[in-house]
């Protein structure tokens, strides 16, 4: 019966295409989590200190 149920999983190779979709997807979810640091980052400041502040380093 596990012998039933075990899927064989074949490696596909990706494409030229593919490999640049996902990195520009990568890419844009980073920015995206870096924004919304940064944002959280400096309303926690402002709460904090009453400032604004300089500048904030998310990387």
């Amino acid at each position: 019966m596990a012998e039933e149920q075990y899927i064989q999983i074949k490696r596909i190779p990706l494409t030229k295409e593919e490999v640049w979709r996902r990195m520009k997807e990568h890419k844009r979810k980073k920015q995206e989590l870096i924004q919304q640091m940064e944002e959280y980052l400096r309303t926690e400041y402002k709460k904090r200190t009453g400032q604004e502040p300089e500048s904030i380093e998310v990387w």
